[in-house]
């Protein structure tokens, strides 16, 4: 049985739940971070810590606390990503840079800038739904850059800024390669192509860039890359995301949840590879009574912001505002 630790409002992003096995749940279930402040044992398996970029600073403790807990009771507990070890967003890109591996920078917006390369963008540490800004290519655009964020109800200590790495080929296409690693096995994912230089998805499809993206896929061209990049930042399940400017690999992120919205030949031989059988008897779990309360502090909060943030989105998107809102657009540009 695997069981797998994710925030439970980002569950739906990966289905291998409910599709892998004889019935949903069979193989692997879901067993969500608040739900550790009510759990009084643990059952044999594989546990895999997921979505580590996104816990607050008590749900961290707390998966520290129950995966040293797992470490210790013996080989029929398994663990991938142990939260003490794992290099989340800001460290893992911070020691590339200083390791020679990529050669841009990511600053918190809250700490000096004084040097920093334009153009350059700014993003949430905390999630991966990419830039918050276009291209600021000067100080007084970056000036406005944080200004919008903040005025977005973001804090300058969960901003970074990031220096742009220019991976375009000469005729301006952009490349955005994705794979998965699954302790220590790197498998392909996919190879984007396209104009923007912020690619979520494809948006230039030809059949000579068909037959690229196939060698990608068949020959997996960076698989040493790729496994050092995950060995030097400790983690053992999740997908990278990169680029490759002046045959040189950059890391543009690593996600320790990645969505997976359907099963896949690869994926399921490399998660059959790390489950176990289960057998044994369940292990106590128990926890300091400080994490404990920080985490039921740290939900009520949620719970405020989360009712501030209908709020505000419901009078934004009042058309009142639109004006208003096009204003901003355009003194960011």
């Amino acid at each position: 049985m695997i069981f797998y630790l994710v925030q439970r409002q980002n569950s739906k992003s990966l289905q291998y739940v409910d599709l892998w096995g004889p019935e949903p749940g069979s193989r692997m279930q879901f067993l969500f971070y608040d739900d550790l402040l009510h759990i009084q044992q643990a059952r044999p398996g594989t546990y895999i810590f997921s979505d580590l970029e996104t816990l607050s600073p008590g749900q961290l403790q707390l998966a520290i606390e129950f995966d040293d807990q797992l470490s210790r009771a013996g080989s029929q507990f398994r663990v991938l990503n142990h939260p003490a070890r794992v290099l989340r967003r800001y460290d893992a890109l911070t020691k590339l840079y200083e390791e020679g591996v990529n050669s841009f920078r990511v600053v918190r917006a809250c700490d000096s800038l004084e040097g920093i390369r334009f153009p350059l963008f700014l993003r949430r540490e905390d999630d991966h739904r990419g830039n918050l800004t276009p291209l600021l290519r000067d100080q007084a655009a970056l000036d406005r850059g944080l200004k919008y964020v903040r005025l977005q109800g973001n804090h300058l200590a969960d901003i970074l800024v990031v220096e742009f790495c220019d991976a375009s080929d000469r005729a301006g296409v952009f490349r955005k390669y994705s794979a998965f690693v699954v302790d220590k096995q790197v498998l392909p994912r996919h190879l984007f192509f396209g104009h923007n230089w912020n690619l979520k998805k494809p948006s230039l499809k030809t059949d000579e860039l068909n037959q690229e993206q196939n060698r990608y896929l068949e020959t997996n061209p960076h698989e040493s890359f790729v496994a050092d990049v995950f060995r030097r930042t400790n983690i053992d399940y999740g997908r990278i995301d990169y680029g490759v400017a002046g045959g040189v690999p950059q890391v543009w992120e690593i996600n320790t949840h990645p969505t997976v919205l359907k099963v896949t030949p690869r994926l399921t031989d490399a998660f059959e590879a790390i489950d176990t059988a289960g057998d044994g008897d369940p292990v106590p779990i128990s926890f300091r009574r400080e994490t404990l309360e920080q985490v039921r502090q740290e939900v009520k909060r949620r719970s405020r912001n989360a009712s501030l943030r209908t709020a505000v989105s419901t009078l934004a998107s009042t058309p009142l505002l639109e004006p208003v809102k096009q204003m901003l657009k355009r003194w960011l540009a």
